[in-house]
């Protein structure tokens, strides 16, 4: 019987290599573009794929490119001229060239229209950074310069802060009311500053050198302590905030998760995870559905309900419910070539930067992309005349004027002005809570853009319904204050006065009284008399005083 396996074996082992090869190609060619509006349990995933949700932090199977790579391992920034660039979006190449920065890491705009970014100073992510399990060492302390920099619109730099306060910055968002959000990948936290607490501490350090650092009104996670829980992070990479306090976490490098919080910090909701693969597998199979390869960057699109995730290593964006974080569809475009750093959102168009592969066998244009979110249509390409060598993050201001985009490796600010007035608007119907409404926009001269919403007509139609109600109202009281009037005065009509009478000659108006009394009195359905008694049916004329002319005869004898 051994002897009868042990034949077995190579037929065994050639059938399973044939299955494999065959799984493997049926896996190239399964589209992942639109997906079910469904969302998936960790059970559905197939039993092939390493589901890394429990595994401690330091088991991720992929090296970390956020960083500084070795001189014999990175790819030298050798920027080539490239074509079919928008003539609209221009590069302004003396914006803040005299920036003292090193590693900027994010950028973001504040509701003033000021730019915000976020540099590690003289600190740099390399491979010694970090240990086996995802432990920063303490013992290098914080970055002693300023980290974070408010300038204007022209570059001039207006606030620095941060100094000694922060280990090494990763993710920065201002949101509506000017609060910032932080995520510092060494620390494994969030954090949240208020503007006013902000304004306080400048006005502070402006007269005193050592100010005490400032302190957050919010952290989250636990301080270098990286962690798969719900109080726990590991490498968190960005903040998004919704209007109304709400806001979102893209657990990024190790768990690979999004993550919902209310106003106060309190978790609400959670999807996303990890996609295992082996070796180079990453190139070559499409990720699974909800799952992610570091989520590097958030936008919200508020108008639809949409929360869209810069899938980094998948080379996607991935379009998800902010409501409960069910996937929508995915954006992916062979254009991109690489992966997806970061991305924002303006008027159903996402802009986005994409990076170099570090499997170094192919060359790729780096630069960046302006998407039709409605239909995935890929609308621009921009970048400084040349490739870009490392762009990490990018903001866009609401009127689409500015575009900002920060290199990590080559310490630079891009800033790019658009003529909005290129830009197309059309018409859509959105499905949106499972009611369809109809929204309009048109671009002004100044270049702002005007939407409106079909609610708008549904009001005007209400205000002038209440408009015609109070005017039907005003002409009753009016029709009955005149009818009031003249019955006051005892006539009914305006003109019975004028009226003469046809029996006699006088002019003697008719009494409004005399004609209720006579119907009082006057009872048709009762005193009708029966037609069938003529005994009752007084046939004598009746004649009255009134009814006697002034020349009758018998009136004169």
């Amino acid at each position: 019987m051994k002897q009868l396996n042990f034949k077995f074996y190579p037929c065994l082992l050639l059938l399973l290599l044939i299955l494999r090869s065959s799984a493997n190609g049926a896996d190239q060619n399964f589209p992942v573009h639109h997906l079910e509006d469904q969302k998936f349990p960790s059970e559905e995933y197939e039993d092939s794929e390493i589901d890394e949700r429990d595994s401690p932090p330091g088991n991720s199977p992929f090296v970390q490119y956020d960083q500084i790579l070795p001189k014999e391992t990175a790819l030298p920034y050798n920027p080539q001229p490239i074509e079919n660039l928008n003539p609209n979006i221009k590069y302004d190449q003396r914006w803040g060239e005299n920036l003292n920065v090193k590693q900027i890491s994010a950028v973001s705009i504040d509701p003033k229209g000021n730019i915000g970014i976020f540099h590690r100073g003289h600190r740099v992510w390399d491979a010694s950074t970090f240990s086996v399990d995802n432990k920063f060492d303490v013992n290098q302390g914080p970055i002693k310069q300023s980290t974070i920099m408010l300038l204007d619109k022209s570059g001039r730099v207006l606030q620095e802060w941060g100094r000694a306060m922060f280990y090494l910055p990763h993710g920065l968002t201002i949101d509506s009311y000017g609060n910032y959000w932080i995520t510092d990948v060494a620390m494994h936290q969030v954090f949240k500053f208020d503007v006013k607490d902000i304004e306080q501490y400048q006005t502070k350090s402006s007269y005193a050198y050592d100010a005490k650092p400032l302190k957050p009104s919010l952290s989250l996670g636990e301080a270098f302590q990286p962690g798969n829980d719900h109080y726990r992070f590991c490498k968190p990479t960005a903040v998004a905030v919704q209007s109304n306090g709400d806001f979102f976490v893209s657990d990024g490098y190790c768990n690979s998760r999004i993550i919902k919080f209310n106003k106060n910090g309190e978790r609400i909701d959670e999807w996303g995870r990890t996609w295992g693969f082996e070796g180079r597998e990453l190139y070559k199979r499409p990720p699974p559905i909800n799952a992610f390869l570091v989520p590097h960057a958030l936008a919200l699109d508020e108008e639809h309900g949409y929360l869209y995730i810069a899938d980094r290593e998948n080379n996607r964006v991935v379009c998800s419910y902010a409501t409960n974080g069910t996937i929508h569809k995915e954006f992916k475009n062979d254009q991109f070539g690489g992966p997806v750093y970061s991305i924002a959102y303006a008027n159903n168009r996402l802009y986005l930067v994409n990076g170099k592969r570090f499997d170094n066998k192919e060359r790729i244009h780096v630069r960046g992309y302006v998407l039709d979110v409605n239909t995935g249509k890929l609308l621009s390409e921009f970048a400084p005349n040349m490739d870009m060598d490392s762009p990490h993050d990018i903001a866009v201001s609401q009127d689409e004027k500015e575009i900002y985009v920060v290199e990590l490796n080559i310490q630079r600010v891009y800033k790019f002005n658009q003529d909005v007035k290129t830009l197309k608007i059309e018409p859509k119907i959105v499905q949106l809570k499972n009611v369809t409404e109809v929204r309009s926009a048109e671009l002004l001269d100044n270049g702002a853009v005007v939407k409106i919403p079909e609610k708008s007509s549904q009001k005007f139609m209400v205000i002038i319904a209440v408009i015609f109600a109070i005017v039907f109202i005003g002409l009753c009281i009016f029709l009955a204050a005149l009818l009031a009037k003249y019955q006051k005065k005892g006539c009914l009509y305006p003109c019975c006065k004028n009226r003469s009478n046809y029996d006699s000659g006088r002019n003697d108006a008719i009494k409004l009284s005399s004609f209720l009394e006579a119907r009082r009195r006057f009872n048709f359905f009762e005193k009708r008399p029966n037609t069938r008694d003529f005994s009752k049916v007084n046939t004598e004329p009746e004649t009255s005083d009134e009814e006697v002319g002034e020349n009758n005869t018998e009136r004169i004898v």
